[in-house]
């Protein structure tokens, strides 16, 4: 059913209702199906209900078959709607596709009960987060976890308990200077003095309400939400998506590998 199969949804309902209508019957011609077929594919459209015909097909049947193909493509479609590419970049014309900063701004001030963020970098945090502040007091029930990386200080020489002492420290008088505070987790790895194997925490991605899941390659900053070239993808009313990705840093939590990072 390659022709047929290749028709949006809308014209196979319209030849569905037509058959059942008795506005179309055989036999089947390029001239009986040009109303819902363009000049290029009236030939093979005629001849492939023809095919289905000679296998016993009726108008009846016929028709049957093509809603449930209409359906099928109706949710095909709506799938492809809900995943939307997210750029930055200098061009950012295309199919689907959406702005970064806007899509991060977005997704901040409508989660209702639950917002998880994890990111590899922070700047300027209290410019970036101030629209989850500001959620909150509208919505003094939002759940908002961040999960980030803690990485050594070489300069200071500072790692592990200290690094992460360090780094809690600006974060809590910089990034989120505010009184209500997040739950905060970090990769206990990444502050290591000499691993065996080097580690981060490197995974970017916001949950929104558990239903829509924002995968990016770009970190919590201006210039990721602005000037970078960074790419993400969104998936909305994807509880399925956003569950799996909340579940699995749930797990990591529970099970130490995502550690609290210390109030200040």
């Amino acid at each position: 059913m390659k022709p047929i199969r290749s028709l949006p949804a809308s014209t196979l309902q319209s030849i569905a209702h037509a058959l059942r209508g008795g506005r179309l019957k055989p036999p089947y011609t390029a001239f009986t199906v040009a109303e819902w077929a363009p000049q290029y594919g009236r030939d093979s459209l005629a001849a492939e209900l023809v095919s289905l015909q000679t296998c016993g097909f009726t108008t009846t049947t016929l028709a049957i078959t093509l809603e449930a193909l209409a359906e099928d493509a109706a949710a095909r479609q709506r799938a492809i709607d809900q995943v939307q590419l997210v750029w930055t970049s200098p061009d950012e014309e295309g199919p689907h596709v959406r702005d970064t900063s806007v899509v991060v701004g977005q997704l901040l001030s409508e989660a209702r009960q639950s917002l998880w963020i994890s990111t590899y970098n922070i700047f300027n945090g209290h410019e970036v987060f101030f629209p989850i502040q500001e959620a909150w007091s509208f919505r003094p029930g939002l759940e908002v976890v961040l999960i980030l990386n803690v990485p050594p200080d070489h300069r200071h020489e500072l790692y592990e308990d200290a690094a992460v002492d360090q780094c809690a420290k600006v974060f809590w008088k910089y990034h989120w200077p505010w009184a209500r505070k997040p739950a905060v987790f970090y990769d206990p790895r990444g502050p290591e003095r000499t691993p065996a194997s080097p580690a981060c925490q490197h995974a970017k991605c916001i949950l929104v309400d558990g239903a829509t899941a924002f995968i990016t390659s770009a970190n919590f900053t201006e210039s990721a939400h602005e000037r970078n070239i960074e790419l993400g993808v969104l998936f909305r009313d994807n509880p399925r998506v956003a569950e799996s990705i909340r579940s699995k840093f749930g797990s990591l939590i529970q099970n130490g590998f995502l550690k609290p990072l210390p109030a200040r």
